[in-house]
């Protein structure tokens, strides 16, 4: 690896050596369980009978690191969302950003969604979570990551963090994990180390960015500012210029965050001649041989005071959804499922266009600028002959039905999810399902919906897991 690059950093770091070699090792992959799908310990159980080796990341409960030798991908418990994917490191910027349940928070910089994941299950689900970026392209894979794990308190947003629109009024929270020059992740991809490099556009395009994090903050808010890269140029220097960028109007200190368990240096006190601010020394820093991580910079950032706004931008606007009439879907539900409406009295079906209806959070209230690109899960496909149910709302609510229920064994379940067809017999309980749509489980959780043929000899299920969910390999999903 061509670790020269971090050369101008030496001077920075207690243990060269351990640094050099930390960085040349391979990174360790980390999960976490979904909070109300099922307990980390039972998470732990399923896995552990898979075969997989599973240590407790000490410092972030529920987390673990794990040793898996198929692809981590494929494993049934995540294509359904008990578990999901993130470095460990870049659990720490939510953790400290510390959103409840009822907030309004802004993650400005959301794809590719691990962070959104985080912040809207921390609210547990609650309250409204705007989850923005710059680039529609890179959306994709966060709403796969929020419809996977249910997440009905989420509405997604493209707009340029830089100049996210005021009319989006202020939020408690804010998450701004910048574009970054990526130093930190080379152990996991070391090719970044030979295509990028610090170039002075990137800390402007991050000043900036932080700059409206900070406008968009409510008095007594939290903004937490976060990079996967060593460069003081990207961190300390960047928060300096927005912090004198929105004063005197904008005061707001670096304040200072216990992380037991987590080994971390401070942010720095001066760079190449220039000195900064005294509280820049409560940022944090970590580098990959402390804690046996990726590197990462996190400083949290709490406004303390801001001058009153008369600007029309701030006037009160509310943003109003299309309501759907509730009756004929659960109706539906309840007849054909036996799911019971009160599992869906805290949500609001929304008419989002004219092929989906979808589920939010009743707590849940998008900006009205920026144009939400979609609110909370999708929940029907209606412009077909049957409207077709999501598979994010069977995995929301499979759990709890009761008709229609067909279980499949590992094998099978495996060829669900695939997209294969499956066939019944007749001593199965085929004759107890209707012909139509049924949900499809596997050792009591739900895998999504499939369509159900009675035949002679039993009968035949057509999976309709979704095709960019799949994963097609030789033998079984484990």
């Amino acid at each position: 690896m061509a670790l020269e690059r971090f050369q101008r950093y030496r001077a920075l770091i207690d243990d060269w050596s351990a640094f050099e070699e930390a960085c040349q090792t391979p990174l360790p992959t980390c999960i976490w369980a979904h909070p109300h799908r099922l307990t980390p310990e039972a998470l732990a159980r399923r896995l552990t009978a898979r075969g997989c080796s599973l240590t407790p990341v000490p410092w972030y409960p529920g987390a673990f690191r794990i040793d898996v030798e198929e692809g981590i991908g494929s494993l049934l418990e995540y294509l359904v969302g008990l578990f999901h994917v993130q470095e460990e490191v870049s659990l720490l910027p939510v953790q400290l950003l510390a959103p409840k349940p009822g907030e309004r928070v802004l993650d400005l910089c959301a794809a590719p969604g691990n962070k959104t994941a985080q912040i809207a299950l921390a609210m547990e689900n609650r309250g409204t979570v705007v989850a923005n970026d710059v680039n529609p392209n890179r959306m994709r894979a966060l709403r796969r990551i929020v419809n996977r794990l249910g997440l009905v308190n989420v509405t997604t947003t493209v707009a340029s963090g830089a100049n996210f629109p005021r009319q989006a009024q202020l939020f408690d929270r804010l998450l701004v994990d910048v574009p970054c020059s990526c130093e930190g992740t080379s152990r996991k991809n070391p090719e970044i180390l030979r295509e990028r490099d610090y170039v002075p556009h990137l800390a402007r395009l991050q000043t900036a960015i932080l700059t409206r994090g900070l406008q968009l903050c409510k008095p007594g808010g939290r903004v937490v500012y976060s990079t996967c890269t060593y460069a003081p140029e990207e961190n300390e220097m960047v928060l300096q210029r927005a912090l004198e960028a929105v004063a005197p109007k904008i005061q707001a200190r670096i304040v200072k965050q216990a992380l037991p368990g987590l080994r971390h240096a401070p942010g720095l006190a001066n760079w190449q001649g220039r000195n900064f601010r005294a509280d820049m020394c409560n940022a944090v820093r970590i580098y990959p041989h402390q804690n046996d991580t990726g590197g990462f910079f996190v400083a949290v950032l709490e406004v303390q005071e801001r001058a009153l706004r008369t600007e029309a931008s701030q006037a009160e606007a509310t943003w109003r959804p299309n309501l759907e009439p509730r009756e004929p879907w659960l109706s539906y539900l309840e007849s054909r499922f036996g799911l019971s409406p009160t599992l869906f009295e805290d949500l609001d079906l929304i008419r989002l266009n004219a092929k989906t209806v979808t589920l939010k959070h009743r707590e849940t209230q998008p900006p009205v600028q920026p144009t939400p690109h979609f609110v909370g899960i999708p929940f029907f496909t209606t412009n077909l002959r049957y409207p077709k149910p999501s598979t994010a709302t069977a995995l929301l609510f499979g759990a709890h039905a009761k008709r229609n229920v067909l279980p499949l064994e590992a094998t099978r379940a495996a060829a669900y999810l695939r997209r294969d067809p499956v066939s019944l017999a007749p001593h199965e309980n085929a004759s107890e399902l209707e012909e139509g749509y049924v949900v499809v489980q596997h050792d009591g959780f739900p895998l999504g919906f499939g369509l159900f043929f009675p035949r002679p000899t039993g009968g035949e299920l057509r999976s309709l897991f979704p095709k960019a969910w799949r994963v097609v390999r030789d033998g079984d999903v484990l």
